[in-house]
């Protein structure tokens, strides 16, 4: 399962406060962050997202969750998309608006290095 995760980011909260409605064109489609959502314990966030590819349309949520002092950008699983490169590139841009938050966070653990922005 594509993941990126964020190492010294100090919650899901203020990793959730940063992200923002978007639309991205990308060559033959578009990303989009429609919305986004935060449980009661602010320890997991969901991110609904779309991905345009060559006329397919995916609706899934990129699932921002803690674990110790990082907090790890993944898909949900119940949502599962095709991970195609503009799920991919939209998962490397949300860490990226992420990261650039804050300068304490960096990258750790990835299988998505080249969807990653530095």
């Amino acid at each position: 399962m594509p993941h990126i995760v964020l190492e010294k980011a100090k919650s899901v909260k203020e990793c959730f406060e940063v992200i923002t409605p978007m639309m991205e064109k990308i060559p033959n489609g578009i990303l989009k962050i429609t919305d986004k959502f935060i449980n009661e314990k602010e320890n997991s966030a969901l991110i609904e997202s779309i991905a345009i590819e060559d006329g397919k349309n995916q609706n899934f949520f990129i699932q921002l969750s803690a674990k110790g002092d990082a907090v790890t950008v993944r898909l949900l699983p119940l949502t599962d998309p095709q991970k195609t490169k503009g799920v991919k590139t939209l998962m490397g841009i949300i860490a990226h608006k992420i990261k650039l938050s804050n300068g304490d966070i960096y990258y750790g653990k990835t299988n998505l290095q080249d969807f990653i922005i530095e």
